[in-house]
């Protein structure tokens, strides 16, 4: 039974060996908080990481071209490897002055740490950082090799992640998004779909001599209000929200020529692009057969990003994936952390999307284990409780173990 056993070994091991880097892990999620690092401004605090890495005892530390920073403890053999993957970027923290505390101040009060990317996920990166100097000071080692990733982009696609997976693929994979130190194992996709009408423009105190592509988008938008979405018995359904209207004009007596629609579609696993274009196919076409002279079209928007090192690419959009709930990996890492932590650790699934889709799309196992909270990411109240971050550092040590398959009995007792 959970929390049953306090004299346990090798929870006894991972518990002294965390306390021992629990404050230099709380200064260095402080920098990391205290380093601006909007997307394709993260070479700073990549420098950072990468320099902590070293002065922690890394086996290998190395920024990759995409302007990965990556740290490599090394297994005893040739079993599974891991990657503890987070995201260096952070979303923009807005207006300043609706902060209760500077949202790049860092600022710790009663045991939290505020600030700009503190759940999402600096505050993580921290305890999946310190994860090798814990094993290392237990005189620990993995099956297989271990690695700590600093990605970049996420926030705008993900394109960290995608290089990484591609050019250096593990077995499995820990994400540092939100779970609030449960499980998380997939989320729905996302799909920003554009869908722009072509009319004529005319001045508008003649609109008899125009074509209003106002009327067609109308009547598209009316359409899908009520459009059935795909069910899934995971993630309840699809869903598509309409987000930005734009129009090829700025006066406002004039017609314009184009309207164009943004929907923001959240896809399950097993809908893909094509599929939603499939569904929407035919109700643009009846709303162009309801307007005469009016013609449509449909694309997936990709998001065109820049790393810091210079490297581009269009991202495509963002992949949703789900991890099965009877993943031998997934299932021996709620056993690890149960075990560990000495308490119930429960298994759901994200409201948001990830670079976990990226991940398991190159056919990498993917979870999710960290300490921040949904609830606060990409919000002016942002920040993470410290206690939970140095529960995730013991839990992150174990599973570094758990998922690279090392014998229960060579962790000392």
């Amino acid at each position: 039974m959970v929390g049953k056993n306090a004299s346990n070994p090798k929870r006894e091991v991972f518990l002294g060996a965390a306390s021992e880097f629990y404050d230099e892990m709380t200064r260095f999620a402080q920098r990391l908080v205290q380093t601006p690092s909007m997307p394709g401004e993260e070479r700073e605090i990549a420098d950072i990481v990468a320099e902590a890495m070293r002065s922690l005892g890394y086996d290998d530390v190395w920024r990759d071209p995409a302007g990965n920073i990556i740290g490599l403890l090394r297994g005893t053999n040739s079993g599974p490897t891991v990657q503890f993957n987070a995201h260096l970027d952070h979303v923009s923290p807005g207006d300043h002055a609706l902060w209760s505390r500077p949202p790049y101040g860092g600022v710790i009060e009663n045991d939290i740490l505020y600030g700009r990317g503190a759940s999402d996920v600096k505050g993580a990166f921290a305890s999946q950082v310190f994860l090798v100097p814990v094993l290392k000071h237990a005189g620990l080692r993995p099956a297989g090799d271990v690695y700590v990733t600093g990605v970049v982009l996420e926030e705008v696609g993900g394109f960290g992640s995608e290089y990484l997976a591609k050019e250096m693929p593990t077995t499995y994979a820990v994400l540092a998004e939100a779970t609030n130190n449960q499980i998380c194992r997939g989320h729905r996709g996302r799909a920003l779909m554009k869908i722009t009408f072509t009319g004529l423009s005319t001045h508008a105190s003649a609109p008899e001599r125009g074509r209003n592509p106002h009327f067609a988008a109308a009547r598209f938008l009316l359409a899908i209000q009520d459009l059935p979405m795909v069910a899934h018995p995971t993630f309840g359904g699809s869903s598509v929200a309409p987000t930005l209207i734009a129009t090829d004009q700025t006066s406002g007596n004039v017609t314009p020529g184009t309207v164009s629609l943004y929907l923001d579609w959240r896809n399950v696993p097993t809908e893909s692009v094509d599929d939603i274009c499939s569904r929407l196919e035919p109700i643009l076409r009846a709303a162009e057969a309801d307007v005469p002279g009016v013609t449509g079209t449909l694309e997936a928007v990709g998001r065109p990003v820049q790393s810091y090192t210079g490297l581009s690419a269009t991202m495509p959009p963002t992949r949703g994936f789900e991890t099965e709930a009877d993943e031998p990996a997934l299932l021996s890492a709620q056993d690890c952390l149960q075990h560990v932590l000495g308490r119930r650790v429960d298994v759901g699934t994200w409201t948001f999307a990830t670079d976990g889709g990226h991940l398991a799309h190159h056919g990498i196992t993917t979870i999710g284990f960290a300490p921040g909270e949904e609830r606060f990411a990409h919000t002016i109240h942002d920040q993470v409780d410290l206690g939970k971050m140095r529960e995730a550092l013991v839990g992150n040590a174990a599973l570094a173990l758990a998922l690279t398959a090392l014998d229960p009995a060579e962790i000392p007792g």
